[in-house]
């Protein structure tokens, strides 16, 4: 049986003033121009500066076009350090991240230039710095990625510099800070557990300075009140003008343990003095948390000897408008978010993360998996493989302090591109280079952090065990999304029983699991991949309990925690990946209750799930009408009551429960109750419903409005008016809806196609369709009347995404034309939505109809190939 031991403690870190040191923000007063030279020269002398703060990205054009810039842009910021700042000082500027080649220049001197757009990086000025002068910092970024990890990805690669920027003043002799901008400290566990925990410290002391004299490190560690636990001192010996490195031990007893339950974090304090201890060099205060883990495929993973599987979510960084260019407190905030959830793991997707994650997840108790971008394909050049390499190096020393880190991913479905992007008799040999570059990768991540396990995550397709890359990372991580590309959510449990057969000695993690929603969009009849919020509530609902059950998954991270951006995504919502249990403004939808339901047994948790779907626009005739209503709770029962009137006591099943209930038109109020630990916990919430007829008569039409989403089962809401659109109906006399045709499907277990439509906001509105129908009928009473009918042809889609993974149809070009008639009169002729518009466009056809014999009847002659039609709306004027 395979199994894996860790033992580790580790270290926060937090920029502040210390004795002999100085860290302040460098944020401020800088200039930005999306001049695309490389040219220095030609580019100081724009006068098309613009004044902006750091963080900073370029690209909100990513939340509104596809091909968003990618290309260099510039920034610079003019700053004075007088005499008494930097006499026998050092100075540094570190740089939390620039996306993702950076280009330095201080003074027209060209510094340094790094590739890798989500580690820091410090660079040492002390040498060219101007004393009591304006020096001139100017930065070239460019954000292509050329041979730089991600070559491409399903999220956006934002450019700029989007995290903090830090000067950094200290003395001549002091802990290092350009090892790979970590910080020059790292501390391991050689043994650990509950009665004693054995401390190991090896950092590095920079000496800039021609005496060798000896110096003095004085380390304690202090527990949460501050009482020293710990303490030694040790005299170091330095040469002149290079650096040294220290080695220090210490003991603790009966130490108290780093776990999601009970995140308890020591403060280590390195004190480094001259040799009489008196005169401070350096200083660092850090906190410190004790734990150790194992896994194996029979007890699973392991804190501190206890079982305990990871559940959790993975979380992207952007938020709209901001890009990536967050403050700390937004990152807090998300973390914060994750936690009150339940979870007790995050996947940090697909890149390294700010600071301020780590630090929060270490303070609150998420446990962690950090990776790097090696994303979808790789490049074969040499170039590539030393920038992976050196973001594994960067990342892994920089972030190695962190108790809540247990592992280090490298790849993230890493040849799903191939098929798309690389000849295929060119694939074998890419298929080669990537399993000898995770090899090397395995290597270097050992190498450099021998106690945490290391992680790849594979989408669902067997050529990672066919090729031999599966397998070589401690822990392999599978991205499944089966119930949503397709329509089978027991895909799920047979793929992972399977891989655990094939595979019984390697530990598994279902590394991804989600489905999309739109707000937009609802249904009292939800179906795969119809973007409803109903169907990503069914879809999580079946995973959770499914994993949960089996001992042989570790653990698994949803997909994701909020809706980030994408700039490739087409779907409901283009430019947006919206698989997130938040919105983009990080307000929880419904089913993230179903995960606190599920996850929480500290806190009792009861939520009345209608927040997405407030206000319900419903088709009725009679004076109420019959609505499911759910609640999310971890309760082992609930009563709900409606306007005051008690429905049902219903037993939870799977941490939710749903009554069919009676509401009627207007405001209707909800009250769900039950108890916890003989406490009566009671939740109120508010829905308010709306009718549109179904038989039509002169005293239900005077001020009729109504839209139909042909083609589709879902209620579609317009979030700029309000209007709802809804779900395509069969005609019955005296009523409305469609007579004959068919729903149109690009993939026969799903409605719809998954192509951007051009010319409108409304997507969703024009991705389904129903195809040669003979008719839409509506039996309204004579009068005059306004009609909409919305086209837009799909046959002709682009390629297809290789993110959208369920099987497609590859059809050839169809031409299509008909003849619209209204009542019989003929008002398109030869009409054809792609001559006029070209394919996924939109088209908005309006007539203004007499009625004279009680009804509307649109007919659609077909000419050539298929018939079809989006939308309709008939409003009484």
């Amino acid at each position: 049986m395979k199994k894996l031991v860790l033992f580790s403690i580790c270290i926060l870190i937090g920029l502040s003033v210390h004795a002999g040191r100085m860290v302040q923000s460098f944020n401020d007063a800088w200039y930005f121009s999306p001049l695309n030279s490389d040219n220095y020269s030609e580019s100081l002398q724009m006068h098309q500066w613009e004044p902006v703060h750091i963080p900073h990205t370029w690209n909100t054009d990513a939340y509104t076009q596809r091909n968003y810039r990618r290309e260099s842009s510039w920034y610079k910021k003019e700053f004075r350090l007088d005499a008494g700042q930097i006499n026998n000082k050092h100075i540094y500027l570190k740089f939390d991240a620039i996306n993702s080649l950076a280009d330095i220049y201080l003074n027209d001197k060209l510094l340094t230039t790094h590739k890798g757009g989500y580690s820091a990086f410090t660079v040492d000025i002390t040498h060219n710095i101007k004393e009591n002068q304006t020096n001139l910092l100017a930065i070239r970024v460019n954000n292509e990625n050329n041979n730089i990890p991600p070559l491409s990805g399903d999220f956006t690669i934002f450019g700029g510099i989007y995290r903090d920027v830090w000067l950094i003043t200290t003395e001549k002799q002091h802990f290092t800070t350009t090892n790979h901008a970590s910080d020059g400290v790292f501390i391991t566990l050689p043994k650990v557990n509950e009665k004693e925990a054995n401390v190991a410290i090896c950092g590095t002391i920079s000496n800039y300075t021609k005496k060798n004299n000896p110096l003095q490190l004085h380390i304690q560690i202090l527990d949460k009140d501050g009482e020293v636990v710990s303490q030694s001192k040790q005299k170091i010996k330095t040469g002149e003008d290079r650096e040294t490195i220290f080695e220090a031990s210490a003991q603790i007893t009966n130490p108290r343990l780093w776990s999601p339950d009970s995140p308890y974090l020591y403060k280590v304090k390195l004190t480094l003095t001259d040799n009489q201890g008196k005169d401070i060099k350096d200083e660092l205060t850090l906190p410190l948390g004790i734990r150790w883990f194992s896994v194996d495929t029979n007890q699973g993973f392991r804190l501190n000897g206890k079982p305990l599987k990871l559940m959790g979510v993975c979380r992207h960084q952007d938020q709209a408008p901001l890009g990536i260019a967050l403050s700390d407190e937004m990152h807090r905030r998300d973390m914060k978010l994750i936690k009150e959830m339940g979870a007790n793991f995050v996947r940090l997707a697909h890149y390294q993360h700010n600071d301020a994650v780590l630090e929060a997840c270490d303070r609150l108790g998420l446990l962690v998996w950090e990776e790097i971008p090696v994303v979808d394909i790789i490049s074969t050049s040499t170039d590539f493989s030393d920038n992976a390499k050196s973001a594994l190096r960067e990342m892994i020393r920089q972030h190695y302090n962190h108790p809540s880190v247990i592992m280090w991913g490298y790849m993230n479905e890493a040849v799903i591109q191939v098929q798309y992007k690389v000849k295929k008799e060119e694939r074998d040999h890419v298929y080669k280079k990537t399993v000898a570059l995770a090899g090397e990768l395995e290597k270097l991540l050992k190498e450099e952090d021998s106690s945490r396990l290391s992680a790849m995550a594979y989408h669902g397709n067997q050529i990672y065990n066919e090729i031999g890359l599966a397998g070589i990372s401690d822990i392999s991580g599978w991205n499944l999304y089966q119930g949503w590309y397709e329509n089978d959510f027991n895909a799920f449990d047979r793929f992972v029983d399977e891989e655990n057969r094939k595979y019984p000695e390697r530990p598994l993690i279902i590394s991804e699991f989600g489905a999309g929603s739109d707000k937009r969009i609802q249904s009292l009849n939800p179906q795969v991949f119809d973007f409803s919020m109903q169907w990503q509530q069914l879809y999580l609902e079946h995973y959770l309990p499914t994993i949960m059950k089996r001992p042989f998954i570790i653990g698994a991270s949803e997909w994701n925690f909020i809706d980030f951006s994408s700039a490739s995504r087409q779907e409901s919502t283009p430019r947006i990946n919206n698989k997130g249990l938040v919105y983009a403004d990080r307000t929880p939808k419904d089913v993230y209750y179903y995960f606190q339901s599920f996850l929480r047994k500290d806190i009792p948790v009861l939520h009345l799930a209608i927040n997405d779907w407030k206000k319900r626009i419903l088709i009725s005739d009679s004076e109420t009408t019959i609505q499911p209503i759910k609640v999310y709770t971890n309760l082992q029962e609930a009563t709900l009551f409606v306007n005051g009137q008690k429905v049902e006591t219903q037993n939870i099943n799977n941490y939710n429960a749903v009554w069919q209930v009676s509401l009627k038109e207007g405001k209707n109020h909800l009250r769900a109750t039950g108890m916890y630990n003989d406490k009566m916990i009671e939740k109120h919430a508010e829905i308010e419903i709306e009718f549109k007829p179904v038989r039509l008569t002169k005293d239900n039409t005077e001020n009729l409005n109504i839209g139909i989403n042909a083609g589709s089962n879902c209620f579609f809401i317009d979030d700029k008016s309000g209007f709802c659109w809804l779900p395509d109906k069969e005609y019955t006399v005296g009523s409305w809806g469609y007579i004959g045709g068919n729903v149109f499907k690009k993939n026969p277990s799903r409605i719809g196609t998954t192509s951007e439509i051009k010319g409108t906001y409304n997507t969703p509105l024009f991705q389904t369709k129903r195809e040669n129908p003979d008719a839409y009928r509506f039996d309204v009473p004579n009068g005059m009347y306004e009609l909409q009918l919305l086209f837009s042809d799909l046959y002709n889609a682009p390629p297809r995404e290789a993110y959208d993974l369920a099987k497609q149809t590859n059809e050839k070009p169809i031409h299509n034309q008909f003849n619209i008639y209204i009542n019989e009169k003929i008002e398109n002729k030869d009409f054809s939505p792609f001559a006029e518009r070209g394919n996924n466009s939109a088209i908005n056809k309006t007539y203004i109809v007499k009625v004279e014999d009680n009804n509307i009847t649109v007919r659609l002659e077909r000419l050539k190939g298929n018939s079809f039609i989006n939308a309709l709306k008939i409003r009484k004027l």
